[in-house]
């Protein structure tokens, strides 16, 4: 089983793959989030593994816009532990004056970097593995997981500098089929109301669910790209697809004329 992620080598995103999927998957790294979904959207892995939200820094944008616009389904989630650390050749911070990192990481170490390292130039990177192959001279430094010091030779300056101790990542898994009901399961769905500006639009997308008592445990608005001002909600119900609730919730929206996009029925992450 070829399992794709946001790579290279020692990023966050292959640390959960192998503690989602463990030893029965084949790693296969890819230069960007739109690349595992193309991997799995044209069967060249049968799963991709995305990073969707951050518990202190929020939505990852660009995974919210592919689930627009791919065919892909979820079929899992996992929360990760973030522990952000600095890396480098050299063996002191103080003759660093190069920083490579994710934006994502980046926000979430931001007060760390001010304090400690006030002078020094952020150069952005795809990814903090892509950060550590780029470090060649002892001046430079890069953000990023403890497994990337032993994937690239780095030397760790410093550990957990992350600016908020409970610091999350939740990923999600994507493929192509859809996933067997378990004993606890969440639907995640997309909606979109014909005119986001009108008064009450979003209540009559919450109305079907309070009225079939299915619970919301996520909803967040992104711009649908159709039109200036005009939104999706990106919802996540406590259920399955196949339970009666979510059908009678789901079918009275149909019936206001709210079109809808099934993301994908999945069992809750057991440290959600």
């Amino acid at each position: 089983m070829n399992v794709s992620y946001l790579g290279p080598k020692g990023s966050f995103s292959e640390i959960a793959l192998l503690a989602y999927f463990g030893n029965n998957a084949t790693t296969i790294p890819m230069p960007s989030i739109g690349d595992v979904f193309n991997s799995v959207e044209n069967k060249e892995t049968t799963y991709g593994i995305i990073p969707i939200e951050n518990s202190i820094e929020g939505s990852v944008n660009n995974s919210h816009d592919l689930l627009m616009e791919s065919n892909v389904l979820i079929s899992g989630e996992i929360e990760l532990p973030i522990n952000q650390c600095l890396l480098s050749k050299n063996f002191s911070k103080e003759g660093v004056n190069i920083l490579y990192s994710h934006s994502q990481s980046l926000a979430q170490c931001q007060n760390w970097i001010k304090s400690k390292l006030p002078k020094i130039k952020i150069v952005p990177v795809i990814s903090n593995s892509e950060g550590a192959t780029m470090i060649k001279k002892d001046n430079e430094a890069c953000i990023g997981s403890e497994k990337l010091s032993k994937d690239y030779n780095l030397n760790i300056l410093e550990y957990n500098i992350q600016d908020f101790p409970d610091n999350t990542t939740r990923f999600l898994i994507i493929g192509r089929e859809v996933s067997e009901k378990s004993n606890h399961n969440k639907t995640s769905i997309i909606v979109s109301p014909s005119n986001t500006s009108d008064s009450g639009s979003l209540f009559k997308v919450l109305k079907p669910f309070s009225n079939h008592n299915v619970n919301l445990s996520r909803i967040e608005s992104r711009p649908s790209k159709m039109g200036k001002w005009s939104y999706v909600f990106f919802i996540d119900l406590e259920g399955h697809i196949s339970d009666e609730s979510l059908i009678n919730a789901l079918s009275e929206l149909e019936k206001l004329n709210i079109q809808f996009k099934n993301l994908g029925s999945y069992p809750i992450s057991s440290d959600s």
